[in-house]
């Protein structure tokens, strides 16, 4: 499997490409449920990987507020694509490929299709799809803490 080939789990839906429509590629790209949670922990926290919409139950800052990211890019949707796909890979080292499967093709050819779609409004869709699955617990996160605290 070449990048350009999607594994289900990239698709939407709880079960591994669920919602995987052959006719329209595009439908739930990069929102499926593996990646929604690994996206999560990397950005806000390990804890909060499966937690509820809005709850943060985090000690620390998480690494999105520790680099003031303010919006997920095509790059952090990316990076979430093939940290899902290493952890589900039978490498128990980082390296370039898995088998017939490159990460950095599969990086660069995620970011390529985002920023590159034929339709902008799916790239739009898919950006503020992510912005509010990931950073609405940043957000509300900022909004209970302390007045006194850290952000």
């Amino acid at each position: 499997m070449r990048a350009l080939v999607w594994p289900a789990m990239v698709y939407s839906g709880k079960i591994t490409g669920e919602h995987f429509n052959p006719q329209q590629v595009q439908n739930g790209l990069f929102e499926g449920y593996l990646l929604e949670r690994v996206m999560r922990h990397l950005f806000t926290g390990p804890s909060s990987a499966l937690c509820a919409d809005n709850e943060s139950v985090g000690t620390r800052p998480c690494n999105a507020r520790l680099h003031n990211m303010m919006e997920v890019e095509a790059e952090n949707i990316a990076y979430g694509v093939i940290q899902s796909r290493f952890a589900i890979g039978s490498r128990d080292k980082w390296k370039e490929e898995d088998r017939n499967y490159n990460y950095r093709s599969a990086y660069y050819q995620v970011i390529s299709t985002i920023r590159d779609a034929p339709d902008p409004n799916w790239a739009k869709a898919l950006h503020e799809h992510w912005n509010l699955y990931v950073l609405t617990l940043l957000v509300s996160s900022v909004a209970a803490a302390p007045a006194h605290g850290r952000l």
